[in-house]
């Protein structure tokens, strides 16, 4: 026997194929940055809705409204209500998301020849989220536009 790959004895269940591929192509390459791009959407998804959720009173909010009522102002700086301002930015990043998590899908399906390809949990992961947010987000706040 040779010492070459094609010569030597292979195992029960190895495939009869010389694997070609050496490193990581561009198609996996760019399903892991559409990847990594539409969680960083969905974290900026939740800081909007952070900041237009109503303002929530704090312990220290409370003493300086307790100072104003004894000085003779009685005037509350807290916002309780959401800024509709900020709603269509954070409906607008969601969709943007499943953009992203959907093109990443049809680059990583792209690749998906061989037995040892995988699809990408995060890819399934944030798109089920980010679905799972477009309808909260219809159902508590309706069409933003």
């Amino acid at each position: 026997m040779s010492g070459s790959d094609f010569d030597r004895i292979r195992s029960p269940g190895e495939s009869d194929f010389l694997e070609r591929r050496k490193k990581v192509d561009w198609i996996v390459r760019i399903a892991s940055v559409l990847s990594f791009i539409s969680w960083g959407v969905a974290l900026a998804v939740w800081v909007v809705l952070d900041l237009a959720s109503p303002e929530r009173e704090t312990f220290f909010a409370s003493l300086a409204r307790s100072n104003r009522t004894i000085f003779g102002s009685n005037q509350t700086y807290i916002r309780t209500y959401w800024d509709q301002n900020l709603l269509p930015i954070a409906f607008l990043l969601l969709v943007a998301s499943l953009a992203i998590c959907l093109v990443a899908f049809f680059f990583n399906k792209a690749r998906m020849r061989r037995k040892t390809d995988k699809y990408r949990k995060s890819i399934i992961v944030i798109g089920i989220i980010t679905i799972a947010g477009i309808v909260a987000f219809l159902i508590r706040f309706g069409w933003p536009f």
